[in-house]
């Protein structure tokens, strides 16, 4: 006989699923069967763990949120020098975004913008909470020499975070047709050799 899956287990393999569905077909094709199919269990049993799609989309906003942002947190919250912080918060936000196709769609996605103006602002807050850790990690990498003197904490931030953005919205317009790691690796040595 099976094991019976705890509620948070299968909760877990709902989200993963319908990453996968967006990640291979877009939020517009997320519909209950769909997230089922690729499951492998039935729509009845989407139902008792989720009152339906709108719920689906934030615990998939929340999956993002600690995948990324509070990982980002932990990274900075740590005893490491900063650069190796950075580096670290950067490499496991392409690795997040690599394993997960689905994230970049649905981050980038209208129906979340102007469909889920709630879901929209939730994650609007959960990206200006990953700017400030940033730029704290910055602005103390500044403080101890290991970065450049006179660089904005702030702005440095966003154009990191801005290189992982267009790389994940570049790669999932070409449809995967690049390898993210080597391109990450390539941004990762210049940003480096202009900011230290």
């Amino acid at each position: 006989m099976l094991e019976k899956k705890s509620t948070l287990v299968r909760k877990e393999e709902i989200v993963q699923a319908a990453l996968e569905v967006v990640g291979k077909k877009g939020v517009k094709a997320l519909t209950i069967a769909a997230i089922a199919e690729t499951a492998g269990m039935s729509e009845a049993n989407i139902y008792r763990h989720f009152s339906g799609k709108d719920e689906i989309y934030s615990a998939m906003a929340e999956f993002i949120g600690s995948g990324v942002m509070g990982k980002a947190a932990t990274i900075a919250g740590g005893s490491r020098q900063p650069l190796d912080k950075l580096e670290t918060i950067f490499f496991s936000h392409i690795t997040l975004i690599t394993q997960h196709p689905g994230i970049p769609r649905f981050i980038f996605s209208d129906d979340i913008h102007l469909g889920q103006s709630s879901l929209a602002h939730a994650l609007a807050l959960r990206i200006a909470n990953y700017i400030e850790t940033v730029t704290g990690v910055i602005a103390a990498g500044i403080a101890e020499g290991e970065l450049k003197q006179g660089l904005s904490p702030r702005e440095t931030a966003l154009t990191l975070l801005g290189m992982i953005q267009f790389t994940a919205l570049r790669w999932t317009i070409s449809n995967a047709s690049f390898e993210i790691q080597p391109e990450a690796e390539k941004l990762w040595r210049n940003f480096l050799s202009l900011v230290r």
